[in-house]
Parts: C-alpha cells; sequence; structure tokens
C-alpha cells in the first residue's frame, strides 16, 4: 500500500510497511511520535518538490464555506 501525503513544499509517496498498524486507527498517531517509530511504519519512496507557489497551489480546492 502507497500513502500520498501533500505538504506546502512538495509530496511525498509512503510505502506502508506494516498494514496492520494502519487498523489500529485510534492510536495510529502514537505510532508516529517519533522518526523512529514512523519508520517501522512507513518508508519514503519519493518526495517531489513543488517548483513554486502557482505550482503548489494548482491543485487546491477550497473548503466548500469558501465557496
Amino acid at each position: 500500500m502507497l500513502v500520498l501525503f501533500e505538504t506546502s513544499v512538495g509530496y511525498a509517496i509512503f510505502k506502508v510497511l506494516n498494514e496492520k498498524k494502519l487498523q489500529e486507527v485510534d492510536s495510529l498517531w502514537k505510532e508516529f511520535e517519533t522518526p523512529e517509530k514512523a519508520n517501522k511504519i512507513v518508508k519514503l519512496k519519493h518526495f517531489e518538490k513543488f517548483q513554486d507557489t502557482a505550482e503548489a497551489l494548482a491543485g487546491f480546492v477550497p473548503p466548500c464555506d469558501e465557496r
């Protein structure tokens, strides 16, 4: 399983190493408290940096209440 994570500087694609941990949604945040713990759950496969602000905002869709 792959996970897409987007930030203001770019996006990352992670490979999930332990899918069973993702099923424990109530305590999932605990698995990401430290980089060491996160590395046991996901592995960075690719990071793509946005070239500029225009590219970063190109796919932005405002929340429903702002339309």
